[in-house]
C-alpha cells in the first residue's frame, strides 16, 4: 500500500484541502443573522437541517472562527442536533467565551436547559477541567484517557455517545495541537464521539490552517447563512485507503493523465511488485515494462488517454517476471470527481490465464476421447447391421432386442458426434464444407428415419416439392436436424404430435421444429443454448449432456444462420433454425470452403 499521500495528484495532501476565505465568512449581526439563529435555536427540535445532524460516530471535525458571537452561533446548533440524537454533549470553553458566559448563552436558547443539565446531557467545563486538570501539564496520553473516560460514561449512563465542541485557544504551542489532533484523529475512530475543534482564526495562518485542516476529516466552512462540511485531504485519502483494501482483484487506478495514483496488493504480486513504483510512474511506462498489450486491438494500454475508454471491458495480455506470460479480462471504470475522489480510472485485472489452461487442458481431452471411442463405435454398427441382416423375422424378439442396441449405439454416436464438434469449437478448428443443395430434400431426409416412429405424429406443414437452393454442408446441416428432432421425440410424451414447417422470407429460409412436450420456460430460452446446460423441467428425468443444442447453434452460425427457442402459446417447444438461401447459380461457383 502506498503512502497516502501518494494518492494524492498533488503529491502533498495539504495543499488539496477546501477551505473557505475569510472573505465568505457570514456577518454575525443584522436581521438576517438574528432571523436564522431564532429558527436553529428557539426550539429543542428544530425543523432545519443542519450538516450536524447525522454525524457518524469517529467523526473529526475543526472550525475557525472570527469572534465569540459566531463559535457560540455554530456550537449551540451542533448540540441542538446532539441533543436530539440522544447523544451526551460536552462543551469546552475557553476565554473569552468561558463556561459561566457558554451556559448563560444556552439558557436564552434552551428554556429547559436545567432538564439537560439534571440528566447530565449537557455538560459545560472551562478546558482546565479536562485538558490540564488539576495544575498537570498538557499530556496527550492522559487527555485521550480522559476523553475515553468521558466516552465510556455517556454509554453507561444510556446515551449513544459523546459530542464534544472544545475551544483550543487557550494551547499556545501550534507544533503541540498539531501533535495533539494528529493522535485524536486516530483515537477518534475506534470511539464513539464526535468532536468539534475550534480555533481564533485571528491566531492562525495559512499554513497553520491547512495543517490542521489534514489532521481532521471535515472542515467547517460558510454556505450563505448556514454551514457545510467540506472533507478534508485526509478523509478522502481514508476513503480511497478503504475502497482499494476492500478490492480482492487487482486494481490499477490512474489519474486524467494517465500517472499511476495506487493500486491493490493483489495486482502488486501479480505482477511480482513489493511496492508502487515498481510497476511505473504512469501507465505507458507500465505497459512498456510488462509488456502489456491488447488481444483484440480495442482499447491501446500504452496510451495515456484512457479516459475515453471508460466503461469498456478488454482482453489484455502481460508478462510477469512472477508468474510469467498471463492474460486478464480488464474492466475499464471511470469514477467522477465528486469533491471527495479526484477523476480517476479504475482498472480491474481478472487473471484468466488458468481459465484458458484449464480450457485448452478440456478441448485436448474431449479430442483424445473422441478419438479414442470412434473406431470402436463404427465398428460396432458395422456389427449391428450384419446382426440385422441376419436376422429374417422382423417380429422375433432377438430383431427388437437388436433395435434396441441399435438405438443406444445411435445415441452414443450423437453424443460422441458432439464432443468432437464442441473441442473442434473451442479450438477454433471446426470447418464447413458447403456445397449446393436442397434444403427441403435435407430435411426430408433427416426426418425420414423418424417417420416410421409409432410413438409420435409428425406433421409436415411445408410444400415437400418446393425447391430451396443453399451452400451448406449437409453432414452438418444433418447434425443440426437430428439434434433438433431427438429433442423433440425425446421431451413429447407418447401420441402427441411434433410439426414441421419449412418458409422462405427476407433471403433466408426458416424451420420450425414445434412439438407438445414440456416445453421450456421462458426464463431458459437463451440458456437452453449454453453448452452443459439441462433445463429445469428435464434434470433428473430425461438422459443428456446439454450439448446437443449448443453444438447446433454453433453450426448453425458457421453457416450465416442461426437457432433460437420461442414460447409456443399453447404449451410444448419451439425451435427455430434460419439458414441463408441461394438466389443464383453463381454464388454456387464462388463460395469455397469455410474454416471458423
Amino acid at each position: 500500500m502506498p503512502p497516502l499521500n501518494r494518492l494524492n495528484p498533488c503529491r502533498n495532501p495539504r495543499f488539496s484541502v477546501v477551505l473557505f476565505s475569510i472573505c465568505e465568512s457570514p456577518s454575525v449581526s443584522g436581521p438576517s443573522y438574528d432571523k436564522q439563529r431564532k429558527v436553529h435555536m428557539g426550539r429543542q427540535r428544530s425543523t432545519v437541517r443542519t450538516p450536524f445532524d447525522n454525524l457518524t460516530k469517529g467523526s473529526h471535525i475543526c472550525y475557525f472562527y472570527l469572534n465569540s458571537e459566531e463559535l457560540s452561533h455554530l456550537v449551540i446548533t451542533y448540540f441542538q442536533a446532539g441533543l436530539a440524537n440522544n447523544e451526551k454533549c460536552l462543551w469546552i470553553c475557553a476565554e473569552p467565551l468561558d463556561a459561566k458566559t457558554a451556559t448563560h448563552l444556552l439558557r436564552v436558547h434552551y428554556p429547559e436547559l436545567d432538564r439537560y443539565l439534571e440528566r447530565g446531557q449537557l455538560v459545560v467545563m472551562d478546558y482546565d477541567r479536562l485538558y490540564v486538570a488539576n495544575g498537570q501539564e498538557f499530556d496527550v496520553p492522559t487527555v485521550l484517557n480522559r476523553w475515553a473516560a468521558e466516552a465510556s460514561h455517556a454509554i453507561t449512563q444510556g446515551f449513544d455517545g459523546l459530542r464534544v465542541a472544545g475551544d483550543l485557544s487557550w494551547l499556545k504551542s501550534i507544533q503541540a495541537l498539531k501533535a495533539y489532533e494528529e493522535r485524536f484523529c486516530t483515537f477518534s475512530l475506534q470511539t464513539p464521539i464526535v468532536a468539534l475543534c475550534c480555533y481564533p482564526l485571528a491566531r492562525m495562518n495559512h499554513v497553520d490552517i491547512l495543517d490542521i485542516s489534514y489532521v481532521h476529516h471535515f472542515v467547517v466552512a460558510p454556505q450563505g447563512s448556514s454551514w457545510r462540511l467540506v472533507p478534508s485531504a485526509r478523509h478522502r485519502d481514508l476513503l480511497w485507503h478503504s475502497l482499494v483494501e476492500s478490492l480482492t482483484r487487482g486494481m490499477l487506478a490512474i489519474d486524467a493523465s494517465g500517472t499511476i495514483i495506487t493500486a491493490t496488493n493483489m495486482l502488486l504480486e501479480l505482477f511480482g511488485c513489493t511496492r508502487l513504483s515498481c510497476l511505473g510512474a504512469d501507465i505507458k511506462e507500465f505497459a512498456t515494462r510488462f509488456k502489456v498489450t491488447s488481444m483484440t486491438g480495442r482499447v491501446r494500454p500504452d496510451t495515456v488517454n484512457l479516459m475515453s475508454s471508460c466503461d469498456l471491458d478488454d482482453y489484455w495480455k502481460a508478462t510477469s517476471p512472477a508468474h510469467g506470460d498471463m492474460e486478464f479480462l480488464v474492466n475499464i471504470k471511470g469514477a467522477k470527481p465528486n469533491g471527495i475522489i479526484p477523476e480517476v480510472l479504475l482498472l480491474i485485472f481478472h487473471d484468466i490465464t488458468g481459465l484458458r489452461t484449464v480450457d485448452t487442458i478440456e478441448g485436448n481431452f474431449l479430442q483424445v476421447v473422441s478419438h479414442e471411442l470412434k473406431n470402436p463405435i463404427q465398428t460396432m454398427t458395422a456389427l449391428i447391421n450384419l446382426m440385422k441382416a441376419s436376422v429374417d423375422d422382423r417380429e422375433s424378439p432377438v430383431y427388437k432386442y437388436i433395435q434396441m442396441a441399435d438405438s443406444c449405439l445411435a445415441r452414443i454416436s450423437g453424443a460422441l458426434e458432439d464432443l468432437q464438434s464442441v473441442g473442434q469449437i473451442r479450438r477454433d478448428t471446426a470447418v464447413i464444407n458447403p456445397i449446393p443443395a436442397d434444403l427441403t430434400s435435407l430435411v426430408l431426409e433427416a426426418l425420414e428415419p423418424y417417420l416410421t416412429n409409432p410413438k409420435h405424429t409428425f406433421i409436415c406443414k411445408f410444400d415437400k416439392t418446393q425447391y430451396i437452393p443453399a451452400m451448406v454442408d449437409p453432414v452438418r446441416i444433418h447434425q443440426i436436424l437430428a439434434n433438433v428432432l431427438n429433442n423433440a421425440i425425446k421431451y413429447t410424451p407418447q401420441g402427441k404430435r411434433i410439426w414441421l414447417d419449412l418458409e422462405v422470407s427476407n433471403g433466408a429460409a426458416v424451420l420450425v421444429v414445434e412439438d407438445e412436450g414440456i416445453g421450456i420456460l421462458p426464463t431458459e430460452l437463451e440458456l437452453v443454448f449454453e453448452q452443459f446446460y439441462r433445463g429445469t423441467k428435464t434434470r433428473g428425468s430425461f438422459p443428456g449432456i446439454g450439448l446437443g443444442l449448443y453444438v447446433s447453434r454453433c453450426l448453425a452460425r458457421m453457416h450465416g444462420g442461426d437457432l433460437w427457442a420461442e414460447t409456443r402459446p399453447h404449451g410444448g417447444a419451439l425451435i427455430k433454425l434460419s439458414l441463408p438461401v441461394s438466389h443464383n447459380d453463381t454464388q454456387f461457383e464462388t463460395l469455397e470452403k469455410e474454416t471458423i
